[in-house]
Formats: structure tokens, sequence, C-alpha cells
């Protein structure tokens, strides 16, 4: 986030107020403190957990992120998930209906908060009791594989660049190379339909007598 403090254009949209009036669940209920509350961000923290509530400076989104302290060789470190990767622990993402929302005026951050606030309240809240390890370290295995998908998928969009001038220069030995490459190189990837049609017809061709 930018370093520089937000105007007072957002301190109007209400976000603070919005926040504590929907995550105070978290004080009451999980006995986490109130410890920042900014016009773009709010912190609650615990002995061991603590839930972020911000409001995106450059991009307002809203959003939530659960974390935990790690310890390391020098001290402690923050580690922190999305809101979506709880939610995801349990239930899948589209049949919550889970998004990211987007908040430029302030009936939208009235409206939306609360939805924020319902989904911590239902999924983070089994995550932040004290001994449950278990849970972060599941969110912890999703996150690394979302980061490899997301390299796997950088590396297929190249590769299905070559594939597709390939295809239309008829160099079919070329397209079977760049999709044999997705297929058994990048196994967080799948090839589309059309793609494999094309794959396979490729090694149709190659395999014609000369």
């Amino acid at each position: 986030m930018p370093t520089t403090e937000p105007g007072e254009e957002r301190a109007e949209l209400g976000f603070v107020a919005a926040v504590q009036g929907s995550f105070g669940f978290l004080e009451s209920d999980y006995r986490l403190r109130l410890v920042r509350a900014e016009p773009t961000f709010v912190r609650y923290e615990g002995e061991r957990r603590f839930v972020n509530v911000f409001h995106g400076r450059a991009s307002y989104e809203l959003g939530v992120e659960i974390g935990r302290w790690v310890e390391v060789d020098d001290g402690f470190v923050e580690q922190r998930f999305a809101l979506g990767y709880a939610v995801a622990l349990g239930r899948d993402l589209e049949a919550v209906g889970f998004r990211a929302f987007t908040a430029t005026d302030a009936g939208a951050v009235a409206r939306f908060v609360p939805q924020l606030a319902e989904w911590t309240r239902e999924f983070v809240g089994p995550v932040i009791v004290a001994d449950d390890d278990a849970a972060f370290e599941r969110m912890s295995a999703g996150s690394a594989r979302d980061s490899q998908t997301y390299l796997q998928e950088g590396r297929a969009s190249q590769l299905r660049k070559r594939a597709e001038t390939a295809w239309h220069d008829k160099d079919f030995d070329r397209v079977v190379l760049a999709y044999r490459e997705i297929v058994d190189e990048l196994p967080l990837v799948q090839l589309q339909r059309s793609e494999l049609g094309r794959l396979h017809y490729a090694e149709g061709k190659l395999d014609e007598p000369s």
C-alpha cells in the first residue's frame, strides 16, 4: 500500500464505522482487540491471531485478511491469508457466492462490509481459535498451490502463443512440441478441447509417411 495517508475524502466514505459496526463480534466472541482504525485499514489482534479489514487506497477493493505470527530465526513474522482461503477450507467459493467487492462511495461501503463480516463470522471464526494451526497449514498449502498455478499459467500462455503461430504456419512439429510441453511439464494446466484437437491432428500429420 502507498505510504502516504489517505485524504479526507476517504474518511467520508465511512469505512471505519462500517467495519466497527459489522465486525464487533471479533471483540465480543473471539476476544480480539481493536488496535488500528484508519480510513482504509482496521486491525484486530489477539494473542496469536489477527484480522485485517482493508479498503484499497488505489483499487478501492474491500477485503479481509486472517493471520498469525510465525516464529523464525530472528523473531516473529506475520503470515496472512485472504478471506477466500479461509472460506475455501470448508466450502466451494462459487457455491458461497464469494467474490471481491469494490466500493467507491459510502453506500457501497455500507452495503458490502456487512457481507464480508458475515463470511468472516462463518468461516474465519473457527480458524482464529488459538490452537487451530492445522487450518493455517491448509491455507498455506492452498496459497502455495495458487502461486504454482499462476506461474504455470504464465508459462502455458507463452507456449499457447507459440503453438498458435506454428498452427497457422502449418509447422506441426512445433505445434506438438508446444502443446506437449504443457501436457508433460505443467500439471496444473489443462489444454482446452480445441487445443487437444490440434495436438492430435498435428501428431497425426507427423505420423503420416513422408
